[in-house]
């Protein structure tokens, strides 16, 4: 029965509609040959847009089970504002444990590291922010020299039930000027719309805790425990898993995307994540293109313990 209920926790954490398997790829999903043609022609902004820790709070199904309506809807506020505020009083020691553990500076090394070789990126240092906002990052777009801005956002949490950390990378590639991609007139407001990116792709890494189990509070002790040791070792983990992630989801072509949907692929869950399971990648690792790569594992013993 806990196994179960921790399955069903896991989902809740990060599922994927099975829509979104389509067998179509659309021209977002992979970096198009003029691209990678145009020596030096991406900027690059890194943001992380947090400054600690979050918790996942599954957003409440009383709507549903009442009806609808206002009651409903005011219970269900009142169910996830009660989450809410035991998340944060379990996950504070944990944040407080993992004081001077510097993410945005780990982020940083990662997305210079994804682009060292790719020659359409622009070698310069890339900029950081915080602000994630669409008013913000259309804002930068416009001071940069060039005409396309590759919006790289990380994001790491932890699972409803606290037995597991994930780490989430997602990169868009804007175009600056009056037109897009296939040369159709577009505002600049509209911009950052998927339909008008020219890239737009993300990459996940769950980790979850050796020994961990139903008790959110036994969990987040083991969090903490020891300068929170398993956390910086996880996260630590977690971004060079984007990492390899992302290098791998840089370089695919329509063919490859195609072949990760296809029903051949066996399609499971892992991490949370429905997709289709790819070939085997390491001990205890299981990856999943769910459509944007998955991976996930249980931390090792020899950190756990």
């Amino acid at each position: 029965m806990k196994t179960g209920l921790r399955a069903t926790a896991l989902v809740a954490f990060g599922m994927y509609s099975a829509a979104a398997m389509a067998a179509d790829v659309s021209p977002q999903s992979f970096i198009g040959d003029k691209m990678r043609g145009t020596a030096g022609g991406v900027a690059l902004r890194v943001s992380v847009a947090q400054s600690e820790i979050k918790s996942d709070i599954n957003p409440s199904n009383i709507a549903v089970a009442t009806g609808g309506g206002l009651f409903g809807a005011l219970l269900g506020a009142a169910i996830d504002a009660g989450k809410a505020k035991k998340a944060e009083e379990l996950i504070t020691p944990l944040r407080n444990s993992l004081t001077g553990f510097d993410v945005d500076a780990l982020a940083i090394d990662t997305a210079k590291a994804e682009t060292a070789d790719l020659s359409w990126v622009n070698a310069t240092t890339p900029s950081f922010s915080k602000d994630t906002s669409a008013a913000g990052q259309s804002g930068f777009l416009d001071t940069i020299n060039g005409d396309q801005l590759a919006l790289v956002t990380f994001s790491y949490d932890l699972s409803p039930d606290f037995s597991s950390i994930r780490v989430v990378e997602h990169i868009s590639i804007v175009h600056k000027g009056a037109t897009n991609a296939q040369g159709a007139a577009i505002k600049p407001t509209d911009r950052l719309s998927y339909r008008n990116l020219d890239y737009n792709q993300s990459v996940t890494s769950v980790v979850t805790l050796a020994g961990s189990t139903n008790d959110k509070a036994a969990n987040a002790a083991l969090w903490a425990a020891d300068g929170a040791k398993r956390a910086r070792a996880v996260l630590t983990l977690g971004f060079g898993e984007v990492k390899r992630l992302t290098i791998r989801s840089l370089s695919l072509t329509p063919d490859n995307i195609k072949a990760m949907n296809s029903k051949e692929n066996k399609r499971i869950v892992a991490g949370g994540f429905s997709g289709r399971q790819l070939a085997a990648e390491g001990t205890g690792t299981t990856t999943v293109w769910a459509p944007g790569f998955v991976s996930a594992q249980v931390l090792p013993d020899t950190v756990a313990q």
